[in-house]
């Protein structure tokens, strides 16, 4: 059964009815933000789980504060709001060397609408744990990309200005115009399209754009493409993040795919950041559970930090 409405004094009974302290503050809170965005979203590392086996209702570990909830409410947010921008690098960077890479052995400004561009379904990239069948994926892909690009072509109210200046003006617009209407996930899927010789191209453009020793991989660059969109659009739409798991990787895991891409400078700048937040938090939070969240899902320290701090005083004359 949907549940009732309930006003801002009857969440903060009910919260107390389940065992959450509450304080003069809580009210303002909830005004401000969602009751279900905070409660929903991050109620579980306070949840008693053993007694909750003897009730249908949630029941919270002795102790457990709104406040506390809160907290992490707003350290997830603050981690979104710090690794956006980064994410947003790594989404024009990949841009930019798949484009390139392409339009470079693919001259003709209309190549990207050709299907003999693309790889055959036997060729095709996919992520090793894939287990369907690859020509029936090949042939959706490529119908579904064939569709989005000469959409783009066709003027509509939604059509950016840019593209239409260029249909007016040219009659066609070039990949590397249109890249800029193309979301990430778009260029996932126009990356696993890519013949082999393509793919390659850009993992070189990548690592020279990182400057990372590390030697990358058409694989490498479609996990990063298959992490990094779901990451970027949790960020971007304000989802919970700092339990998150896509294809197998956390946030720890999205960080390390980041350092893949970004320059050196950035990614010290991110690592550096990242450490200052959450010292931040773990310096004022409110009893143990952040701390004991923080530290299970490998964010007090991960491997961004150790080869941060090595680049930066790599670069350091000092």
């Amino acid at each position: 059964m949907v549940k009732g409405f309930k006003t801002h004094e009857e969440l903060v009974a009910l919260m107390e009815s389940r065992g959450i302290t509450t304080d003069s503050k809580t009210i303002g809170i909830i005004k401000r933000e969602s009751y279900y965005a905070i409660i929903n979203g991050y109620k579980s590392p306070f949840l008693d789980r053993e007694a909750m086996q003897h009730t249908a209702e949630d029941v919270y570990r002795e102790g457990t504060a709104f406040s506390q909830i809160y907290e992490l409410f707003l350290f997830d947010r603050d981690m979104r709001s710090l690794i956006f921008p980064y994410l947003t690098r790594v989404e024009s960077i990949l841009k930019n060397a798949v484009v390139y890479s392409f339009c470079e052995r693919n001259t003709s400004p209309a190549a990207y609408l050709d299907r003999e561009n693309y790889t055959t379904a036997k060729d095709m990239l996919f992520p090793k744990t894939f287990a369907g069948s690859k020509r029936d994926e090949h042939r959706k892909n490529l119908a579904t990309l064939m569709k989005i690009l000469n959409g783009k072509l066709a003027i509509n109210k939604r059509t950016r200005p840019f593209v239409k200046h260029y249909l007016e003006a040219y009659g066609m617009v070039p990949l590397w115009v249109l890249q800029n209407d193309l979301t990430f996930g778009n260029m996932e899927h126009f990356y696993q399209l890519q013949k082999r010789g393509v793919q390659n191209d850009a993992c070189k453009i990548v690592g020279e754009v990182s400057g990372n020793s590390q030697r990358i991989t058409p694989h490498d660059l479609l996990r990063v493409f298959g992490v990094l969109v779901e990451f970027r659009n949790m960020c971007a739409h304000d989802e919970r993040i700092y339990c998150a798991e896509v294809k197998g990787a956390r946030l720890d895991g999205a960080l390390s795919l980041i350092q893949l891409v970004l320059p050196r400078d950035e990614m010290i700048e991110l690592a550096l950041s990242y450490r200052a937040l959450v010292g931040e938090y773990l310096s004022k939070a409110n009893g143990p559970i952040l701390p004991s969240v923080l530290s299970d899902m490998n964010m007090l320290a991960p491997n961004i930090e150790a080869d941060a701090a090595a680049m930066s005083a790599a670069s350091d004359p000092l």
